[in-house]
């Protein structure tokens, strides 16, 4: 089965290189990274880079946010779209509504991510 590794990292490229290193030091390196966002994706491209590994053949790497930089076609980073713009719009909607009527019921909302696949993943490599 899988194996999951959580390595800590800031939200910065250094901190997503740091933790990449680790990672790819580690007795069972990864064949998959998800970054906690794409600036840190873009430290473990880095990371990969110095160790010669070949993205996505032997490593995916995925970031969180879907930014400008993972849409530059000279990183063309996998990235999740959290729909950050979206959110934002629903929370200031809800918190008009109730400023209006503080008595109105809480809501919930769920808003769907979605997977912008681009050049940094690809299926496992065997072997």
């Amino acid at each position: 089965g899988a194996h999951i590794m959580v390595e800590p990292s800031d939200l910065t490229e250094d901190g997503g290189y740091h933790a990449a290193i680790r990672l790819l030091n580690s007795d069972e390196p990864p064949t998959g990274i998800f970054a906690v966002n794409d600036m840190s994706c873009i430290g473990a491209l880095s990371a990969a880079a110095e160790f010669q590994i070949d993205v996505p053949g032997k490593l995916s790497l995925v970031g969180y946010d879907n930014s400008h930089l993972a849409r530059l076609r000279c990183l063309w980073l996998t990235s999740v779209d959290g729909a950050g713009f979206e959110v934002g719009r629903q929370a200031a909607e809800t918190l008009l509504a109730r400023i209006e009527e503080p008595e109105r019921p809480a809501t919930v909302r769920l808003i769907t991510p979605k997977l912008e696949v681009r050049g940094s993943t690809a299926p496992p490599a065997r072997g």
